[in-house]
């Protein structure tokens, strides 16, 4: 899976070509499950700007729409989450129910001769149709060309999660080439998983160690630790780095390392996060929430929805780097059991949050080799775009794949900003290099 942004996204010159859900298309019913705590925090900062994911794969050949509006057709009623849409009230967000489109209307096609203006167009019909409180908050594209087109596809963020991408790409792939719905693997409703809740007990110790984490602060959500040129309350555009750290030769030999210290690559990266903000002059000591999927029951799996929570978790840069690793280890265990109690009721047992930016200094991990239709990547150009923005903080995102470690870094583009982001991910590079070449020299 390639991981990148709209702003970096080149497609080859086509022809765009999209279809939309007819006005007339009725039938909405209010739904007594309410939005889950991700959802009500997106939808509350809807006015901020569209934020949405999309899905691109490569097909051979001209672009067989039909069977592309067959394929779009089976997407829709196959995962409920597409079915559903919110709608303001004074009480808050309420969703809604909606039926399978009856037809998919296409819409005029415009052939486009550079990437530029193929971008353009996609950035444009997808802020457009990818509206929070859109009946339809999706965008249904392709782009048509004689030897090899692209199916793309993008949803507004209430609906789906980067793991969901993945799941698109599979269920499109594989109706858009003839296979029956019945024949895809089973899968359960999202708004099933919505309509559960888990409650907290008055003292439950997962409590204690949220509060640990965040200190005597109170709830404030951690920061990135060196300077981005902003002034409090400040946001500025959003810049982006896009970085392969490390082969896939490379990666082998860097997990090598870590198991060798009792740790997972992801506790083995943030280890290399902590060395080097610590160069940089940021402190020993990393804090960080990472996005922690939910899909524990495998009827999860192969479900489209926002199956994510937020675990926090604390690094040290230590003097030997095996130490710093296996610490961040015990640090990720420990984070992931906070991360199963239920963040909203957490939050609200601490006093709710106080943020000091819009941003949440974040770290995300995806081992996309692990996500249905992994082995078929490679061979279809599988991407994942997100839209851009603007930032007041650094967000991190670590993808590995058959192609090795990458990383997608968002901070603000500020001058201040580059200069230091860029210099921390060459630290950050430089760290996995030489324990890589550490386990090739002791191999």
């Amino acid at each position: 899976m390639h991981v990148t942004t709209i702003d970096r996204y080149a497609p080859e010159p086509g022809t765009f070509v999209h279809w939309t859900v007819p006005a007339d298309d009725a039938g909405a019913v209010e739904s007594p499950i309410p939005p889950s705590f991700n959802q009500l925090v997106h939808l509350a900062g809807a006015e901020s700007g569209s934020i949405w994911l999309a899905a691109a794969f490569d097909v051979a050949g001209p672009l067989d729409r039909d069977r592309l509006t067959v394929a779009y057709r089976g997407l829709i009623a196959r995962h409920g989450t597409l079915r559903s849409s919110f709608t303001m009230t004074p009480s808050g967000p309420r969703r809604f129910l909606r039926p399978v489109p009856s037809r998919l209307d296409p819409q005029p096609d415009v052939a486009h001769g550079s990437a530029t203006a193929l971008r353009e167009a996609l950035r444009h019909h997808s802020d457009l149709r990818c509206a929070p409180f859109a009946a339809r908050a999706y965008l249904l594209a392709a782009i048509d060309r004689p030897h090899t087109s692209t199916i793309v596809c993008a949803f507004d963020h209430a609906y789906v999660d980067a793991y969901s991408i993945a799941v698109i790409i599979d269920d499109l792939r594989l109706l858009y080439h003839g296979c029956e719905p019945e024949t895809l693997p089973a899968t359960g409703d999202f708004l099933e998983y919505c309509a559960t809740s888990v409650e907290l007990g008055p003292d439950d110790p997962r409590v204690d160690g949220w509060r640990e984490f965040f200190g005597d602060q109170g709830v404030v959500p951690p920061s990135f630790p060196l300077d981005l040129g902003l002034e409090p309350g400040e946001r500025a555009p959003q810049a982006v780095e896009l970085r392969r750290l490390l082969s896939a030769e490379a990666t082998e030999s860097f997990e090598s390392f870590c198991r060798a210290h009792d740790a997972g690559l992801f506790a083995g990266a943030l280890a290399a996060l902590a060395h080097g903000v610590a160069r940089a002059g940021g402190g020993k000591r990393l804090r960080m929430l990472f996005p922690l999927h939910t899909r524990r029951e495998p009827r999860w799996h192969n479900a489209v929805g926002w199956f994510t929570t937020n675990a926090p978790v604390a690094v040290e840069a230590m003097h030997d780097y095996a130490d710093s690793v296996r610490h961040a280890q015990k640090s990720v265990r420990a984070a992931i059991e906070l991360g199963t109690a239920p963040l909203a009721e957490v939050l609200s047992a601490l006093g709710g949050l106080r943020p000091s930016r819009a941003d949440i200094f974040m770290v995300s991990y995806i081992d996309y080799r692990q996500l249905p239709g992994a082995a078929d990547h490679r061979a279809v150009n599988a991407t994942h775009i997100s839209n851009t923005g603007s930032a007041d903080d650094v967000q991190l995102w670590l993808s590995r794949s058959d192609e090795g470690l990458a990383l997608r870094a968002r901070y603000p583009a500020t001058p201040t900003a580059h200069t230091v982001v860029r210099a921390f991910v060459d630290d950050v590079e430089g760290v996995l290099r030489t324990q890589c070449a550490q386990v090739r020299t002791n191999a």
